[in-house]
């Protein structure tokens, strides 16, 4: 079978299934404002405001361990909930803010078989924000605008993601991954999927352009 490339958006059919499968709503809060509709005498409604973008530069590490260097518009904003002590608090984080995002851990599903082996996806299960005044937070899950990133550089336009699909046979193991451990939940990510944003620094409207090429 074909191996068959996340970056820069390629996708090859493995049993009519699309790879990375697309992505899909989380049961989670999103960094949205809800603003009450103002018609005088009728039920109130709620109107969505989709948050504002802004152009950061970020260094993007892939599962293989290379990174990219580029630029993404992300959502300036990201509201989520969070436990200390005893008490649930809801914050609200500004983009610029976060040194990096790391995801920890994947949780994995079955998604389809075939004569190849059985298809899974893995999604982010455990995710560590750290902030550069050293505040961290540890989510169980990736916000949605993240879960897949459209970057530039030198070298042209891209697109990453944060969840794949392997396809595990009882005989040879992963394949794409490699290992032959039947395993659910795992830090071991797929090499062109990325398990690190960092830097988040916003571009100035006069500066460069991003610098291109990957490091290792």
């Amino acid at each position: 079978m074909k191996r068959i490339l996340l970056l820069f958006g390629l996708c090859v059919p493995l049993a009519a299934i699309q790879y990375p499968s697309p992505p899909q709503e989380p049961t989670v809060a999103q960094p949205q404002v809800d603003t009450p509709a103002k018609t005088p005498g009728a039920k109130k409604t709620r109107k969505t405001t989709s948050v504002p973008l802004v152009s950061l530069r970020l260094k993007i590490h892939l599962g293989d361990r290379s990174i990219l260097l580029a630029e993404a518009e992300l959502p300036e904003t990201y509201t989520f909930t969070h436990a200390k002590g005893k008490l649930q608090y809801n914050q609200t984080i500004r983009v610029e803010t976060i040194r990096e995002i790391a995801i920890e851990n994947y949780r994995g599903h079955k998604i389809a078989s075939g004569k190849e082996g059985d298809v899974f996806e893995f999604e982010p299960q455990r995710v560590r924000i750290e902030l550069k005044d050293g505040q961290v937070y540890t989510l169980q899950y990736l916000f949605k605008e993240l879960r897949k990133i459209k970057g530039r550089n030198a070298d042209g336009s891209f697109s990453v993601y944060a969840f794949f699909a392997d396809t595990y046979k009882a005989k040879s193991g992963w394949l794409e991954r490699g290992g032959d451990e039947m395993m659910l939940t795992t830090k071991r990510t797929h090499p062109a999927a990325f398990a690190k944003l960092e830097y988040f620094e916003p571009v100035e409207r006069t500066g460069a352009p991003a610098e291109s090429g990957e490091k290792k």
